[in-house]
């Protein structure tokens, strides 16, 4: 599967979470080549091993940019816990349900 299918792909479903970086081809070796790689909920999409870092890094920009890594949202980026707690008490309350996790979180 190419990065532009994948990246449809993605649209089609909630991403939950996503990671990007750049890591030595081997942890023990003293000069490692490098690798990167962008994750999309366990989905993932690797650049070419390089000779330094730098050269990997501009290649995972480059991924970056097909697998429109800054443009995805996940369910990471819905909010945070203090405004996302107050929404689920209000559906708990209205369901009926008073006792629990998310009661009393506004009083």
């Amino acid at each position: 599967m190419n990065t532009s299918e994948a990246t449809q792909k993605l649209d089609d479903k909630r991403v939950i979470y996503k990671t990007t970086d750049v890591i030595p081809s081997a942890w023990h070796v003293k000069d490692p080549q490098w690798v990167g790689y962008v994750n999309f909920d366990g989905e993932i999409f690797w650049t070419d091993y390089f000779d330094s870092k730098e050269e990997a890094e501009i290649e995972l920009r480059c991924l970056q940019k097909q697998t429109s890594y800054e443009v995805v949202k996940t369910m990471e980026d819905e909010g945070y816990y203090p405004e996302r707690a107050k929404v689920l008490e209000s559906q708990y309350q209205k369901m009926g349900i008073t006792s629990g996790l998310y009661s009393d979180l506004n009083g």
